[in-house]
């Protein structure tokens, strides 16, 4: 009689999970990604629309920079990204948007004698892949 008490003794001190604890925790994870998930894929689409705003503004002032150098002050003035890489202002290679992949073509320069240069970029193209 004392052996069978003291195995009974035994079992209730033993330590574990029960299948219902490892459910439950299997659950709190599966609440925890669901929220995660989505607001990580908005915080990527962010700073790629962060990295295209600062990349335009690079295509910009290379173009104005272009222009300056060559002494060329004409109302408005169209720059390729091709005539950007081959005269060093710009990185060779395909420059596309990360957000979307279209690549930039080119840059409409305008300037006017009372308030200086102005840049926009033109997007033209198709999209091509971009690398993750």
């Amino acid at each position: 009689m004392k052996k069978f008490l003291k195995l009974k003794l035994f079992r209730k001190n033993e330590k574990g999970l029960t299948l219902v604890e490892l459910l439950a925790v299997i659950v709190i994870l599966g609440v925890i990604a669901a929220i995660a998930v989505p607001s990580i894929g908005g915080v990527i689409q962010n700073s790629k629309v962060n990295a295209d705003t600062q990349s335009e503004e690079l295509i910009r002032d290379a173009a104005v920079r272009y222009l300056i150098d060559r002494n060329i002050a004409t109302t408005v003035t169209n720059v390729t990204i091709a005539d950007l890489q081959t005269n060093g202002y710009l990185k060779a290679g395909n420059i596309n948007r990360q957000a979307t992949g279209v690549p930039y073509v080119s840059v409409t320069v305008a300037h006017n004698a009372n308030t200086g240069w102005t840049a926009t970029t033109v997007n033209t193209g198709t999209a091509t892949p971009t690398n993750p």
